[in-house]
């Protein structure tokens, strides 16, 4: 018996509607679903202070820390490790905020200088990668869910990757 490979275009899923709601109930929509939109939006919602710092470091690989500030409970500080990928960046930034937006349990394990840094339990942990990867496939979603795939331009728009790719003028 012989299988053969059929390449099938495939259209952007639409996210989860649970992660969907996160960013509706709080007036954005793709393509300003960022993790800057969303922080403003908890700041506002919440009456706290959200910081992004990148974080030079020597430590391979890509990640992201969430700090409070000794004594101010009102403030985060979300750390991550530079990187030029911005799609990288801006799932790590989901996913940090995702901790914040679901109110996980913080468990503090270190500090530095002022900063007391935080770690959550592996379900949460889980629950802010999925957010992290949801919110991502929903915020680059510029087709309706309906499309479908002869509706595609080509195989390169048919992911959320490629509706980046398009967006940010990438010609592979």
């Amino acid at each position: 018996m012989i299988s053969r490979w059929w390449h099938t275009p495939q259209t952007a899923r639409a996210a989860d509607a649970w992660i969907t709601r996160e960013f509706v109930v709080r007036g954005l929509a793709p393509p300003h679903c960022t993790p800057e939109a969303l922080a403003q939006a908890l700041e506002r919602e919440r009456q706290i202070t959200i910081a992004f710092r990148p974080h030079a470091s020597d430590d391979p690989g890509v990640y992201g820390l969430l700090y409070r500030p000794e004594g101010r409970a009102d403030t985060y500080i979300i750390v991550f490790r530079s990187t030029q990928n911005i799609a990288l960046r801006r799932l790590i930034l989901f996913h940090e905020l995702a901790h914040i937006l679901f109110d996980h349990a913080l468990t503090e394990v270190d500090g530095v200088g002022v900063l007391r840094g935080y770690m959550v339990s592996d379900k949460d942990d889980a629950m802010a990668e999925a957010f992290a990867v949801g919110a991502m496939q929903y915020s680059f979603l510029d087709v309706d869910a309906s499309t479908t795939p002869a509706d595609a331009e080509d195989d390169v728009s048919a992911s959320a990757f490629g509706q980046f790719l398009k967006r940010t003028q990438y010609k592979p």
